[in-house]
């Protein structure tokens, strides 16, 4: 049986925009191509470790609409258990409206939906799918409260807690303590600590920064550039896999799922981070968030071809 693994976090469809450029306030532009999806940070990363063949739970909570019903039909079919996909009865699904440009970059509005509503009680309800986890993961598109209250339950299982802070917002001392592995991209990193990232060496003084803030082990993701990972003992400095990018929008995700593999089987961190990496490019490679998530086999392939 594979490690298992507990995700708490949120769904969304996905609304995605091809658009000719990133345009300004007030101006208007044609776009097209218009795809409907189902994303989420928290189902993404779910649905990145299950198909790289971890045993995954998802806590999550949908709406009791058209989307929610169609998105809790498609997770059970993944294989995530149905008893821990809640509804709520009151609020619509979680959505998301991402413009996508030529070069692949985004820019995403999220409207929460039931995911806010996502609560302290519905986790203490869902406390028989803790026991026995290896890699506890979350964000921060369910309500704050929530997401401390599940790593508090994941360390009380023993269990190893990685926490992507996206989208960006403080975050205090007791998270960060919470925290065995934080997974920030380049901005939120700064926006985290306060400092600017203006030259290569600035990324170890977030990272120190970080570290000094509570947290054990930080891996900042930087795009193109790769990953840079510190510790109090170990530098890791990690170029990214050379693809045909064709949509980044789930990539982070696909690098979380990808990680909490990695450290749910044992790997070694360096090892666990190439993986992640793997993953991650993949992902950039196909248009979608869930869609473009690598399977165990593509990774397997991808791999092999010696990249």
């Amino acid at each position: 049986m594979s490690a298992k693994i507990l995700v708490l976090g949120s769904s969304n469809i996905d609304f995605i925009l091809g658009i000719p450029r990133f345009h300004q306030p007030g101006e208007t532009i044609t776009g097209k191509n218009l795809t409907t999806a189902f994303g989420g940070k928290g189902a993404n990363q779910a649905i990145a470790s299950k198909r790289l063949g971890a045993e995954v739970t998802f806590i999550t909570k949908l709406g009791n609409d058209h989307y929610g019903k169609s998105y809790r039909r498609y997770l059970a079919a993944k294989g995530l258990n149905p008893g821990s996909i809640l509804i709520d009865r009151k609020n619509p699904t979680g959505m998301a409206f991402i413009e996508l440009d030529p070069k692949g970059e985004n820019r995403i509005i999220v409207s929460p939906g039931a995911n806010g509503l996502l609560s302290i009680n519905d986790l203490k309800g869902c406390s028989p799918l803790f026991k026995d986890i290896k890699v506890f993961v979350t964000q921060l598109e369910t309500p704050i409260q929530t997401v401390v209250m599940g790593l508090k339950m994941g360390k009380r299982q023993g269990a190893l807690t990685l926490l992507n802070p996206s989208p960006s917002r403080p975050l205090s001392a007791e998270i960060l303590s919470l925290t065995d592995f934080l997974v920030p991209n380049e901005l939120e990193a700064q926006s985290l600590t306060g400092l600017k990232m203006r030259k290569d060496r600035d990324i170890l003084q977030m990272a120190e920064r970080l570290l000094k803030m509570g947290v054990n082990n930080v891996v900042i993701t930087l795009g193109p550039k790769g990953l840079f990972f510190k510790n109090h003992s170990e530098e890791i400095r990690m170029k990214a896999f050379s693809v045909k990018v064709v949509d980044t929008t789930a990539a982070g995700d696909a690098f979380v799922g990808g990680l909490a593999c990695g450290l749910a089987a044992g790997k070694p961190v360096g090892e666990a981070l190439r993986f992640a990496c793997a993953a991650g490019a993949l992902a950039t490679t196909k248009l979608g968030a869930q869609p473009s998530l690598p399977s165990k086999k593509e990774l397997k392939t991808f791999f092999d071809k010696g990249i």
